[in-house]
This record gives structure tokens, C-alpha cells and sequence, in this order.
């Protein structure tokens, strides 16, 4: 619906290394007629909006850029046309970011808002220019059918889309307070002593579980690796290229992948299981609910047979 992000992105950082070089002005004696002083107040907006914008806050960018856009002397064509696009870009940026719908106030408005200050500064130049069209102009003209394109197709999915009565929604800043819950929002969930102990032994028990893949597949893998052994021992003779040695091959590969796959998952699984154990032992003792004997709440020991391997876990609470 909207052109990539990246691409209005890197327009917008362009576009931004211009405002920065030219809100900096060039030395005074290196310029003969030195243009008005920018306001400080607009440098300041300016440089939030930029921090708004990198942090993905695309509305507070826009209202940022709006207030140093709007105290920029007309004269200084260039630089309101930088930090125009820059505009754009925050106000294409929150349409996409969407958004909750509350009464009049819609993410679309903010599309209305492109449309109108790109459409302000196209009849400020078609008057200063009488016919004639600046690269800033072309440039504003293609965003502006952009920005258009984009609303019809939003309308078209809700139709009574209106800029007249549309409304941007509101930005919140960051200082202020925040916005209480409603009263009928669910309440978050804690989890109690017993559900952490319940999560922990059910996650150690899949990790104990995978690392008996791991050894099993170690297991597997070595004795793959014997009969890969015994039959060289006892057919020398065998090229490199027999396909007996391409299955023990692909066995063995087999048993490689699930040792890795094991080793990794299940020490994962285990180190997070016990972790949950701890914290609900813990948990359950600060409610004045200390485990019943003194034996310990969770052991795992190793089991190894001739035919494979694993561990074993018990866990009580």
C-alpha cells in the first residue's frame, strides 16, 4: 500500500543531512550576505523529531517536524523543502504504523496532513516560479500523488474516510503521565509457587529427555563407527566407494545430528527448567510453605546401558 520504508528511510536521512548542514550555517566569514538565523526553537524540534523518528515513533516525529517546519522563514526555500519531505516521510511512516480508531481520530488523518502541507508548498511554488518547476516541486508533486494513492486505497476499505472530519490521533509525550488501565482490563496473571514448579519440572524433564537424545546419539554414532571398523578389518580389500561405507556414512551423520540437536536443545531446556524450580522453591518458602521433607526437590542422575544411554530426573514438590 505504502512504498517500502526502507526506501522513505533513506529518503528521509538524505533529506535529513541537508536540514543538519543547513541549520549549521557556514562560517560568517566565508558568506557574504548571511541568510536570517534559524530559531533555535526550530533547531530543537528538528533534532526531537529525528530522535522520534529513529526510535520508530513516527507520530511524535511528525509533530516535531511540523513545529521547525512552521518556523522557518518562507526565504529559506531549500531547507523548508528538507524538512518537508522529512514531514512526509513521519506522517507516511505513522499511517503505516496504524493504530487504534477513536471517534474522528484515525491514522488515515495522517495522510490529509501530508496531502495538505505537500500541497501548500506546490502553490507556493507554481506562484514564485510562474510555470516553471524546481527539482523540490517535481519532487513534491510525485510524493503528493503517492500520499493520494495511498488514502483512496485506505478509503476503499472503509469508505467513510473524510479528510474534512478526520483527526490526527493524539501524542502522547513521554513525560506525562500514563494512561490508566481500563477498569475492566484483565488483571495480569502471577504465577504462583505451584505453577512455577509445575513449568520447571515439565521443561527439565523435556531437557533431561534431550540430552538422553544427545547421548543416544553419541551412543549410536560410536557404535557405527565400530562396525564401519570391523568391516574394514575384515574385508581390506573393499574400495572407498562401496556403498556399505556410504550407509555407514549416512548413519553416521544421523547419529551427529541428533547429538547436536540433543546437546543443544536439552541444555537449553534443562538450564531454564531448573532455573523455574528454584525460583518456585524459593517462592513457595517465602509463603510460608517450605517443602515438606529435607531431601532435595529435584536430582538427575546419568543412565548408561549397553544399549544406549540417557538420565534420569526426580523431581517433588
Amino acid at each position: 500500500m505504502l512504498n517500502s520504508l526502507a526506501t522513505s528511510s533513506s529518503r528521509a536521512r538524505w533529506s535529513g543531512l541537508v536540514v543538519a548542514a543547513a541549520l549549521a550555517g557556514p562560517p560568517r566569514a566565508a558568506v557574504a550576505n548571511e541568510p536570517p538565523p534559524i530559531p533555535e526553537a526550530a533547531q530543537r524540534a528538528y533534532d526531537r523529531g529525528l530522535a522520534e523518528r529513529d526510535a520508530g515513533q513516527f507520530p511524535a516525529a511528525a509533530r516535531e517536524f511540523a513545529a521547525a517546519y512552521s518556523q522557518i522563514p518562507e526565504s529559506e526555500r531549500e531547507l523548508r523543502a528538507a524538512i518537508l519531505f522529512d514531514l512526509v516521510d513521519a506522517h507516511r511512516g505513522a499511517f503505516t504504523a496504524g493504530g487504534e480508531r477513536r471517534g474522528n481520530e484515525h491514522p488515515a488523518a495522517h495522510l490529509c496532513a501530508a496531502d495538505r502541507a505537500l500541497a501548500d508548498f506546490i502553490e507556493t511554488e507554481q506562484e514564485r516560479k510562474r510555470g516553471r518547476k524546481s527539482p523540490d516541486m517535481v519532487k513534491a508533486t510525485g510524493l503528493r500523488e503517492e500520499v493520494r494513492k495511498d488514502f483512496v486505497v485506505a478509503k476503499s476499505r472503509e469508505s467513510d474516510l473524510d479528510c474534512a472530519a478526520l483527526e490526527l490521533p493524539r501524542v502522547h509525550d513521554k513525560a506525562g503521565p500514563p494512561t490508566p488501565p481500563p477498569s475492566d482490563a484483565p488483571k495480569p496473571v502471577q504465577a504462583t509457587p505451584k505453577k512455577l514448579l509445575i513449568a520447571g519440572g515439565v521443561t527439565t524433564g523435556v531437557g533431561v529427555a534431550l540430552l538422553g537424545l544427545m547421548i543416544g546419539g553419541l551412543v549410536r554414532g560410536q557404535r557405527t563407527e565400530d562396525e564401519a571398523a570391523a568391516l574394514v578389518q575384515a574385508m581390506p580389500e573393499l574400495a572407498a566407494d562401496d556403498p556399505r561405507f556410504a550407509a555407514f556414512e549416512r548413519r553416521g551423520n544421523g547419529d551427529n545430528a541428533m547429538a547436536i540437536v540433543g546437546g543443544v536443545f536439552g541444555s537449553l531446556a534443562l538450564g531454564a527448567g531448573v532455573a523455574l524450580l528454584v525460583v518456585g522453591v524459593r517462592a513457595h518458602k517465602s509463603a510460608g510453605r517450605p517443602p515438606a521433607a529435607a531431601e532435595p526437590a529435584l536430582a538427575v542422575w546419568p543412565v548408561a546401558t549397553p544399549a544406549g544411554g540417557g538420565a534420569a530426573v526426580r523431581w517433588r514438590f
